[in-house]
């Protein structure tokens, strides 16, 4: 979308021992345009939990992010 930026940084990786199941948590930085295009800037902290699937791909199964402000 124009007028938004999206950066993130992961910090942290772990897989389950089963080799099925992973998560990934980090911090991020979103900057986009309000309403009266003002630039706005949003910094937080995410976790991303993946599924492997069948075919050995791996898949998003939950996503949360919760801004610092």
């Amino acid at each position: 979308m124009p007028g938004v930026n999206l950066r993130w940084e992961t910090l942290k990786v772990e897989v389950a021992r089963s080799g099925d199941l992973a998560y990934d948590t980090g911090a991020y930085t979103l900057t986009k345009n309000d309403a009266n295009g003002k630039v706005v800037t949003t910094k937080g902290k995410y976790v991303v939990v993946w599924k492997k699937q069948a075919d050995g791909k791996w898949k998003v199964i939950e996503d949360i992010d919760n801004p610092d402000q």
